[in-house]
């Protein structure tokens, strides 16, 4: 896990690439007429969208102008109100503001969202999740590849420090929203079982394991983001460390189901080695 402080200079010196890609999202932003013809026939009237794509491409302009606190004025007003409430978009546009403001130099913005506390990280997190329980049948989830890489960053430092520094119960939270947003996530999962097993809560940690081998058994890493592959190699070496004292023949299960991912790996075959697997 890293230190403390390695986790606090990453959040502080790393600029968010998917803010970046939106610069060159913007040269292609469609005009609502040409949204208005697409697929309309002579005798039909397109039906008219919930938000309208003029709005989109305010939020996005806002997105790449930094101006977050508009975002969060906009979008909170469409989650509350009764027709547009149901729409996913603008709970993922309020989860990349909060993102934006976590990820910030501007102190004043900081302080008045308690970034420092990690509250906008949490708060980045929260949306999120909410997001992809709107978006249940991930219409838009690859859209937005480059925020849940930088999110999934920013959370693996978090949880990390929580870890090391013993504080179980909040490293847990963070875990949890990660499963939320992406239920299939071994590497999460895997974490979440560690927590538990840290925690003492037995049947919840083998319940959990048991989730997370059946996701590497049945996937066996396809399809993962390489910030979710990074999280599955530093979660197999956590729990191998962890068990090894506790449940040896779990702690073997754990390698040989990390294997064919990581063979080779200098750090995995250093614990491979050193608890004679």
């Amino acid at each position: 896990m890293k230190s403390a402080s390695t986790a606090s200079m990453n959040t502080i010196t790393t600029r968010a690439t998917w803010l970046y890609s939106l610069l060159f999202i913007c040269s292609f932003l469609i005009p609502s007429e040409a949204l208005a013809q697409r697929g309309k026939d002579d005798d039909e009237k397109p039906k008219k969208p919930v938000i309208s794509q003029e709005e989109y491409n305010k939020l996005l302009m806002w997105l790449v102008d930094e101006k977050y606190e508009n975002i969060l004025y906009k979008c909170i007003r469409y989650t509350e109100e009764d027709k547009t409430k149901k729409e996913p978009l603008p709970y993922i546009y309020i989860a990349q503001a909060h993102m934006g403001i976590h990820l910030s130099d501007d102190h004043e913005l900081r302080d008045a969202h308690e970034a420092d506390k990690n509250k906008s990280l949490k708060n980045s997190l929260k949306y999120a999740s909410k997001y992809r329980k709107k978006d249940k049948e991930l219409e838009h989830y690859s859209e937005f590849t480059d925020f849940f890489d930088e999110l999934w960053t920013q959370t693996k430092n978090a949880a990390e420090t929580e870890m090391d520094n013993e504080k179980y119960t909040k490293a847990k939270s963070y875990y949890k929203y990660l499963c939320t947003i992406d239920p299939e996530d071994p590497g999460a999962t895997l974490m979440l079982a560690a927590v538990y097993q840290q925690l003492k809560s037995r049947k919840e940690a083998e319940l959990t394991y048991e989730k997370a081998s059946n996701l590497l058994i049945e996937f066996g890493g396809k399809g993962l983001r390489e910030v979710q592959t990074e999280l599955l190699h530093s979660a197999i070496i956590y729990n191998v460390e962890l068990l090894a004292n506790i449940n040896r023949s779990a702690a073997l299960e754990w390698l040989a189901l990390g294997q064919d991912l990581f063979r080779g790996e200098p750090e995995f075959e250093a614990v491979r080695r050193s608890i004679g697997g």
